[in-house]
């Protein structure tokens, strides 16, 4: 009697598993396509069934901040970042969530965070040097895009907040240098920037490209 009790309780185990398995594929599909809303409840429910797995939960916070749902999407990072200390991509996704709630030094701070354990990864200091162009913390700004540009040269956005940042603390020459460069990266952007503040360009740009 007690060795078919365990056996059913196994049978049990596999089929709740799979069935795990079935809503998770589901759910990535549905994200995938952007479907947020609908994926929404698939992992809930998975988070539900399952609090302590970190892919659910991921999921669940790409969902939340998709549909614009800020406050719930920290929670779930909040938890993966105690969960996982050493990831640096919850940190950062932190980093992002805090950022379009407005909190700006906390977004610093976990940027921060991502960049001390993961130095390599450009768009790490890109996000946070556009942090920094926000609070007219222009130096801090140069320096991580400096370091945004190192890891990829080709990186047309963080010329143009460069430039951006040059410009404020009155490098103007760099400034427009780097909107030149942005541009012939291809940043449409920097091609306004040129016209009203530089006068050289952007006849010069577009002669070299």
């Amino acid at each position: 009697m007690k060795l078919t009790i365990a056996i059913l309780i196994t049978l049990v185990n596999i089929s709740f598993g799979q069935n795990e398995i079935a809503l998770n594929n589901k759910g990535a599909e549905l994200i995938n396509e952007e479907q947020f809303e609908a994926a929404l409840p698939i992992y809930n429910q998975l988070v539900s069934i399952s609090p302590e797995n970190t892919l659910y939960r991921s999921n669940r916070a790409t969902v939340l901040f998709n549909l614009k749902d800020y406050k719930n999407a920290l929670v779930d990072y909040y938890i993966l970042i105690k969960a996982l200390p050493q990831e640096n991509e919850n940190y950062f996704q932190a980093g992002n969530v805090l950022e379009h709630l407005d909190s700006l030094d906390k977004a610093v701070y976990y940027y921060s965070k991502a960049i001390s354990i993961d130095k390599d990864y450009y768009i790490y200091f890109f996000k946070r040097g556009t942090i920094y162009l926000k609070q007219n913390q222009w130096k801090n700004a140069i320096e991580d895009f400096n370091a945004a540009i190192e890891l990829n040269p080709e990186h047309d956005n963080s010329y143009h907040n460069r430039g951006i940042a040059y410009y404020k603390i009155g490098a103007k020459e760099k400034g427009c240098e780097d909107w030149c460069q942005a541009l012939l990266k291809g940043n449409t952007k920097s091609a306004s920037h040129l016209e009203k503040n530089c006068e050289k360009y952007p006849s010069t740009c577009l002669l070299t490209k």
